[in-house]
């Protein structure tokens, strides 16, 4: 019989755990002792269902009712057993302990105390020879805390324990919520001992060693000498260069050109054997050559942003695969992004050099453009007159650029936050504002202007209908392989009697809160296609923004924001966004970012590629800048139609 194990991450799809349940419960609700340390581990498991209110959906009430007082009476068993642990068995019950069952194995002990039942002598002899996973330890505080000094000796020995304090300082949580409490004891210069020595071991993990690159010192949980990181990067240069050198690699080939078309086509794009290249009209944008146009053509012609004013070169989950997802090691302190992202990214800097370089050549400067638009188009558009703005001169050099374009972005989105608070511009204000820009602080002139997802229900109704791991995206008799269970249902009809009792759990669920239903026929359909699409882009794209949407849409926005599944908030940068501008321009909130800003503030970065390394640079200043642009011109739109429509 397969043993029952309660798993936290979707637990609508676990159900089907408990089947064998009456059979572990009865004998021991009516009286009997446990023996076995894994039955007790099971019932406990059990219990965890109970507790977390999922039951089989063939269960009725009082069979429910039933149930839970047999598992009342069969944990007390269970606590009994426990207690009984002393250092006289411990060795004989871990070495009998089910692989799956060590965590809570911990956790009981912990629990019920009985870690005192056991002498230091003892425990310092069953933690060097018993192959205890430390992992499963650390997650339980009250026995760290009461073995402390033995516990930190252990660590500072053991190999794997650099990987626990990266767990533990720097990689995500993986969706488990287990905390691990390291030992008092177990000094900062203990912490950075085991990180050298994982350093300087030949089998060292190439991800772990980036995050060890990329620690962030904080005094007040692990403080890392700049040497110690310097050794992981070279180390993982040494890595990365040897593993080139012996493999070979496919190269991704990717270009943007702009050519004379002999058609009227705008562009063209060709993706083949991995490889991309896209064609641009040169003929038609040097005939569209006004100030307004060429702005325009990072919106409709480059695609910087789509339909919504959403920045699209952000990371989100369409443009990582599974294996990006699940697999890479990644700092809870990194900017998520995968191979999309770079090649996307990639890509928007190729169009923004070239297209500079086009329009150099007929006089035009990008940054004249841009202050056009603050200088004249604002005012004559939307009657706003005096935004200030000196963009890097004809004549600087390209460091000169680099070091002088981020004071002037900073600049105009301060002018636009006191023109957002007060309704003007005061210069004087201005000048001795002395705080630093945070991004996410920048305000909009539009009220609710954003929608995000929150709470367990948004939570469970996205994974479940849009996730490519919910189990329900998967059904035996389906004709082809989607990427999610909404996908399958486009294509797709199935009824309540072709799906087993733990995907029933889940379906059940879905219909009792209103997003399916069950037509006269017994198939199962979306109960609003409406509501499945505005779930579906705040999935993908963690954000939408109101009022692109209909009236009809937004009154089903607003409901949601009623049963607290969505939230509003106001600000000229959506939060994907300004998590990509922090990644670019400082370390913030992100330990891999580029720190282009405080670089160029502080140090100005230096290579024996210095020069192309400025160009480079001063590209993704630029492009930043001109996404700046498109989202506060959103942002009039937007506040301008609002105000005529309540005029």
């Amino acid at each position: 019989m397969k043993r029952i194990k309660f798993y936290p991450v979707n637990d609508l799809l676990c159900g089907y755990n408990l089947n064998n349940s009456e059979q572990v419960l009865k004998p021991y609700a009516n009286g009997e002792e446990i023996s076995d340390i894994n039955v007790a581990i099971e019932i406990f498991n059990i219990k965890k269902y109970f507790d977390a209110e999922i039951f089989l959906s063939k269960w009725s009430s009082e069979k429910v009712e039933c149930l839970k007082a047999q598992v009342q009476e069969a944990f007390g068993q269970v606590a009994k057993f426990i207690k009984l642990i002393t250092q006289d068995n411990l060795a004989f019950l871990y070495e009998s302990l089910e692989k799956q069952y060590e965590d809570d194995f911990w956790y009981l002990i912990n629990k019920f105390k009985v870690y005192k039942n056991i002498n230091d002598e003892y425990f310092r002899s069953f933690l060097n020879h018993s192959g205890i996973k430390l992992l499963h330890l650390l997650r339980n505080r009250d026995i760290t805390r009461y073995y402390g000094n033995i516990i930190k000796e252990f660590m500072v020995k053991k190999d794997s324990t650099a990987v626990l304090l990266l767990k533990h300082y720097e990689l995500e949580d993986e969706g488990q919520n287990k905390q691990l409490h390291l030992p008092d004891q177990l000094s900062n210069e203990d912490k950075e001992e085991i990180l050298v020595k994982y350093i300087d071991n030949e089998n060292a993990n190439l991800n772990y060693l980036k995050l060890i690159a990329n620690i962030q010192s904080n005094k007040n949980e692990i403080e890392i000498n700049p040497k110690t990181r310097l050794k992981a990067k070279r180390k993982v240069q040494i890595i990365e260069e040897n593993f080139f050198q012996e493999k070979p690699s496919m190269a991704i080939k990717m270009s943007v050109s702009f050519l004379n078309f002999s058609d009227k086509e705008i562009f063209n794009s060709v993706v083949e054997d991995g490889s991309m290249s896209i064609a641009y009209n040169r003929k038609w944008i040097l005939e569209n050559d006004d100030y307004a146009t060429i702005l325009n053509n990072f919106i409709y012609l480059f695609e910087y942003v789509d339909t919504q004013m959403r920045i699209m070169l952000v990371n989100s989950e369409e443009t990582m695969s599974v294996f990006e997802r699940l697999v890479h090691s990644n700092s809870k302190k990194a900017y998520k992004k995968g191979l999309g992202f770079e090649q996307i990214n990639a890509i928007s800097s190729m169009q923004l050099s070239g297209y500079y370089n086009l329009l150099l050549s007929e006089n035009i400067r990008l940054e004249d453009v841009v202050e056009w638009f603050f200088k004249d188009y604002l005012s004559s558009e939307f009657n706003i007159k005096n935004f200030q703005i000196t963009m890097p001169s004809e004549n600087s050099t390209i460091l000169e650029k680099c070091t002088n374009i981020m004071p002037t972005l900073e600049s105009v989105l301060k002018q636009f936050t006191l023109l957002v608070k007060d309704g003007e511009i005061d210069f004087e204000l201005l000048d001795i504002q002395s705080e630093q820009l945070m991004y996410k602080n920048i305000p909009s002139l539009v009220e609710n202007k954003y929608v995000y997802g929150i709470g367990e229900e948004f939570e469970q109704v996205t994974f479940l209908l849009f996730s490519d791991q919910s189990l329900l995206s998967y059904h035996k008799k389906q004709k082809r392989e989607y990427d999610s269970y909404s996908d399958l249902m486009s294509y797709e009809n199935f009824k309540r009697d072709d799906y087993s009792d733990y995907e029933l759990t889940a379906i059940d669920w879905l219909i009792e809160h209103g997003y399916l239903e069950v037509d006269q026929e017994e198939y199962i359909n979306m109960k609003n296609s409406l509501l499945i699409n505005i779930l579906k882009n705040l999935y993908y794209k963690k954000v939408i923004s109101y009022w692109k949407y209909n009236l009809e849409n937004r009154k089903i926005i607003d409901e949601l924001c009623k049963r607290d599944i969505v939230k509003f908030e106001s600000s000229l940068l959506t939060k994907p966004e300004q998590d990509y501008i922090n990644y670019f321009l400082n370390k913030s909130q992100f330990n891999n970012g580029f720190d282009l800003r405080n670089k160029y503030i502080h140090t100005q970065p230096y290579s024996m590629q210095s020069e192309k390394i400025h160009h480079q640079n001063y590209t993704i200043f630029l492009k930043i800048f001109i996404l700046i642009v498109i989202k506060i011109n959103d942002d009039f739109c937007i506040f301008e139609e609002l105000q005529q429509q309540n005029s």
